[in-house]
């Protein structure tokens, strides 16, 4: 199995990235969903959640992850205490999906892939890269952030510089779809992947 950390700023794209991969049929253990299931599976977060901001992030008893987002990201110490609270239950359910997985490829998509050391349970990393006006741009129009809140979300994950210097690849995604996309598929030609997609082929042509 070629395990395949994904990683990037905010609105570098790699969501566009991730929606390739899964066309192609390649499985992408998600981080950000993860964070959402952890909320459910684990009732201890929402119960620290509501000690420490109480209607501050909830509203008719359910969570208001914008507002959760905007007192995060505008104080380090907030964002750290919350992280030391959910990480260990991201990294537990992404432990189990990881094992449970056979395919020959798998991909684990996480913005924190360094900074939380995901990129050690992978065989080989690749970083979504966009300018930062381009990031700004996306973001504001995407989210309706402010140009402040932008800066704010895009400083608040590690230098988009010191991932690309971590990583195995990059993929510039600052200009069109087409180029990103073949850039994606010249990395999965490196590894290999198109050739297990025709040794499969073969395999199911012997089954008929």
């Amino acid at each position: 199995m070629v395990k395949i950390g994904l990683t990037g700023g905010i609105a570098t794209g790699k969501t566009t990235i991730s929606t390739h991969l899964r066309s192609l049929g390649i499985r992408v253990i998600d981080a950000d969903e993860i964070a959402r299931e952890v909320l459910d599976l684990y009732p201890e977060i929402l119960a620290y959640l509501s000690r420490t901001y109480g209607d501050r992030v909830f509203k008719d008893g359910k969570l208001d992850r914008k507002a959760l987002g905007r007192i995060i990201f505008q104080s380090e110490e907030d964002r750290r205490d919350y992280l030391s609270v959910i990480m260990p239950r991201i990294r537990e359910e992404i432990g189990k999906r990881l094992k449970e997985e056979n395919r020959a490829f798998v991909v684990l998509d996480a913005p924190l892939l360094f900074e939380e050391n995901f990129h050690k349970d992978v065989d080989v990393t690749i970083t979504v890269y966009a300018d930062e006006n381009v990031q700004l741009k996306r973001l504001m129009a995407r989210d309706g952030y402010t140009e402040d809140e932008a800066r704010r979300r895009i400083r608040a994950q590690m230098d988009l510089e010191e991932k690309m210097k971590l990583s195995t690849y990059v993929i510039n995604n600052s200009g069109s779809l087409e180029d990103t996309i073949e850039d994606l598929e010249k990395i999965l030609e490196r590894l290999g992947f198109y050739n297990e997609k025709e040794e499969e082929i073969e395999e199911e042509k012997k089954d008929i």
